[in-house]
């Protein structure tokens, strides 16, 4: 008993310092686990948020369905004719084509009879058609423009009732811009050519009219 009471208080002493020091291990352990977790999960986010390169397009190079447009017979019978060099950068349009219902127009054969009508020409150019395309279907073609003028033919042509009575081609109808491309000498050349028709029925040449990448792969062929 003396002995035990003479190395009690040495033994609990060394005790707590042992069960101390087992604490303060566990406890600079997890703190390092934590820190290599952290470094390890930042490593992991930055390689995520790399970009691929192989993700990115190369500077320059054409969508694929604008490589088969620019390979298509259509397009090279069509690439160095000046008319069609001419259109593709046609300031009017250009600006028509931000509209789809235009590269829809554009592939309608209805349209493409009637825009080699002469007649129509001089219509769309007349300062009194848009004021026309303007009123409601039955007081359009109701109007004297049509009833009572050098125009009154046209109501009897099938291809003309039908477009009056769509509305896409009526907003179109309602611009300047749609006036001044109608009644150009480029258009006018295009329009009544079979390859010109063939290339503006292809969906991947509307979509590309739509981007605006047409007028730019139409000047580099231009210039080999």
């Amino acid at each position: 008993m003396t002995f035990l009471r003479k190395w009690r208080f040495p033994i609990l002493i060394g005790s707590g310092l042992i069960a101390a020091g087992v604490l303060i291990y566990l406890s600079e352990t997890h703190v390092s686990t934590d820190k290599t977790q952290g470094a390890i999960g930042k490593r992991d986010v930055y390689r995520d948020g790399q970009v691929n390169s192989a993700d990115v397009a190369t500077p320059g190079s054409a969508p694929v369905a604008t490589e088969a447009i620019l390979e298509s017979s259509e397009f090279k019978s069509l690439a160095k004719n000046q008319a069609f060099q001419e259109l593709m950068k046609d300031q009017s349009f250009l600006q028509l084509t931000k509209d789809g219902s235009f590269a829809q127009l554009l592939s309608d054969k209805s349209f493409q009879d009637l825009a080699r009508n002469s007649m129509f020409a001089e219509l769309v150019k007349s300062g009194s058609f848009q004021e026309v395309m303007r009123l409601d279907l039955q007081s359009r073609m109701k109007s004297e423009l049509f009833r009572e003028s050098q125009f009154s033919g046209l109501v009897h042509n099938e291809a003309f009732s039908r477009l009056m009575k769509d509305e896409s081609f009526a907003r179109l109808a309602r611009t300047e811009a749609f006036a001044s491309l109608v009644s150009s000498g480029s258009f006018q050349n295009m329009i009544r050519s079979d390859s010109f028709a063939r290339l503006v029925s292809d969906a991947s040449f509307q979509r590309a009219l739509e981007s605006g990448s047409m007028a730019r792969l139409t000047f580099g062929s231009s210039r080999q």
